[in-house]
């Protein structure tokens, strides 16, 4: 049965770029250097190195931090021979901080064996001058819990990003009882945020699409609490409900800047009703927007062939204008090829 231990991160450089060990291996992705006691004895330790234990989900702790390490079979173990392969999953939580759970290191007596950490053999004999060691490369800062849900599935970065799997709820005790959506019970909704606002709230943290950073909600029937920057998208006439109002299946993206670049191909805009565009100086409907300009196209032609006539000072009406009324055609011919 595989052994579960806890061990403490010593060393994380082969998990970010390819690395030997000291026998000249190339370690694998993700590879880090862990420190745990040799048995029974508490102040004799030995260091292994550990993959990750889900190639397909991998979260690297920090310098300092403790994982649960597992000692596995190894893909070099035979009948005569059986290697020991270790690897590590969970962060242990120790200070109930979503940035960081580093500890002081404990231990520095090696146990005697191997002369070196292997990927199968795990025991060291040189000690680490562990006040070398850099544990952390950025500064410490307080980031707060996101707020759970009943059913919710969160993950959490160090840094302030989530992803919430997560449903409209009605009733129950929170912290942060009121959700930046709304909409019938447990319709499912998926929040992705980049720069969490973690100065606001209690024991917990719920998104705010007001004060974080970048967030996209994919809703499947909700009201978003989302303020556009412009209040209006067309005229009244064209009765389209602002980001704060629409109720149903929807996806929004919210951030300062957005940037949609095609690389190779084309950027496709396609609206069952209508596409609107909102700047501090226009609210356009394109529908309206473009069946306007039809109409100025139609009145330019009426005018050019002479269809449409004005009296001129000499009291006789305005010719026609073949020059001017050719090159409207082919602007004409042009524009009607962009309706549906």
């Amino acid at each position: 049965m595989p052994i579960t231990l806890i061990a403490q991160v010593i060393n994380t450089e082969a998990a970010y770029k390819l690395t030997q060990d000291d026998e000249g291996n190339d370690l694998r992705p993700g590879t880090i250097l862990v420190r745990s006691q040799a048995g029974r004895i508490l102040t004799q330790t030995r260091e292994h190195y550990a993959v990750p234990y889900d190639v397909n989900n991998i979260r690297i702790p920090l310098v300092g931090e403790k994982v649960l390490l597992h000692e596995l079979p190894s893909d070099q173990t035979t009948t005569f021979l059986k290697y020991k392969r270790y690897a590590y999953s969970l962060i242990i939580n120790v200070h109930d901080n979503v940035n960081t759970n580093v500890l002081p290191f404990e231990a520095v007596n090696k146990a005697g064996g191997a002369g070196g950490a292997g990927q199968t053999a795990g025991i060291s004999g040189e000690g680490l001058a562990d006040p070398d060691i850099q544990q952390i490369s950025f500064e410490e800062k307080e980031v707060i819990q996101a707020q759970p849900y009943e059913g919710d599935m969160l993950v959490q970065d160090r840094f302030g990003s989530l992803s919430r799997f997560s449903s409209t709820v009605d009733g129950g005790i929170y912290d942060q009882p009121k959700q930046p959506w709304s909409g019938t019970p447990g319709e499912p909704i998926i929040v992705l945020t980049s720069g969490l606002n973690t100065n606001k709230g209690n024991l917990y943290v719920i998104e705010d699409p007001e004060e974080d950073k970048s967030t996209i909600f994919i809703a499947s029937n909700q009201k978003l609490d989302i303020k556009s920057s412009q209040p209006k998208f067309g005229p009244a006439a064209s009765a389209i409900d602002t980001s704060d109002l629409f109720e149903g299946a929807q996806v929004a993206i919210n951030s300062d800047r957005l940037l949609f670049n095609a690389k190779a191909d084309s950027i496709l805009l396609s609206g069952a009703i209508t596409v609107a565009i909102s700047t501090p100086a226009w609210a356009v409907d394109m529908n309206e927007f473009f069946t306007l300009f039809d109409d100025l196209l139609i009145t330019l032609q009426k005018v050019f062939s002479g269809a449409s006539f004005f009296n001129t000072p000499m009291g006789g009406p305005t010719l026609p204008n073949p020059l001017a009324l050719n090159e409207l055609m082919q602007i004409i011919t042009k524009y009607k090829q962009m309706t549906q």
